[in-house]
């Protein structure tokens, strides 16, 4: 039998491993392609952490509102209490107060009389037709009382702590009644006089011959 030529051999190797390596590319491309797509990618750095938003610079305050206590405020009749007298606004020494108009003889005589109790922020204001020295007294009153009594400019021209006295016995006649309790005086002519809360005038550091600006014109209307 005939040999076959050595290089003949090696001719066919070679084609049957090119065969073979022919047909195993496209099943090694398919694994490659399912491994890469089986193992995800290493694992990824996270965002870097950035600051938070700077928070907007506050707005700049606005300088606290200045009450102007060198003149009243408006006249306005902000409802009736439960007396039935008007009650207006007022200010003394930069506070608002809601004060009761007693403008006339009836309703000056009553006063606070009968009245258990005087809320922070109120007051009587007692307005007179004329100028005349004027004599408070604590008729009824069962709370004690501060009072300014004011000339017709609104200048302060004397003031008390008018303090609650005894209640009238039953076997005591009125005028012996009367004739026990204490007069507090203005001194000097008084048109007005303004009753606050006991402590309110020290409070407000208060001094004879400071003006409470009221408003007269429209006070002066009212009164009887």
């Amino acid at each position: 039998m005939n040999k076959m030529p050595r290089t003949f051999g090696i001719r066919a190797k070679s084609r049957v491993f090119t065969r073979i390596i022919g047909c195993l590319s496209p099943l090694l491309l398919i694994l490659l392609i399912a491994a890469t797509a089986d193992d995800p990618a290493g694992p990824t750095n996270p965002p870097a952490p950035t600051d938070p938003p700077a928070a907007p610079a506050p707005a700049p305050s606005s300088p606290p509102t200045k009450i102007d206590s060198s003149t009243p405020l408006p006249f306005q009749i902000l409802r009736r209490s439960p007396e039935g007298l008007p009650v207006i606004p007022l200010q003394v020494q930069g506070q608002r107060f809601e004060v009761e108009l007693a403008a006339d003889d009836t309703s000056r005589r009553r006063g606070l009389g009968g009245r258990t109790r005087f809320l922070p922020g109120t007051g009587m204001l007692f307005v007179h037709p004329d100028d005349q020295i004027r004599g408070y007294w604590m008729y009824d009153c069962l709370i004690d009382i501060d009072v300014a009594f004011l000339d017709r400019d609104g200048r302060i021209v004397a003031m008390h702590r008018m303090k609650r006295e005894a209640p009238r016995r039953s076997a005591e006649y009125q005028d012996m009644y009367q004739r026990r309790l204490k007069r507090y005086t203005s001194r000097r002519p008084a048109r007005y006089a303004l009753e606050v809360p006991p402590g309110d005038l020290t409070r407000l550091k208060l001094k004879i011959g400071q003006t409470i600006h009221l408003p007269k014109s429209e006070l002066d209307k009212l009164a009887r």
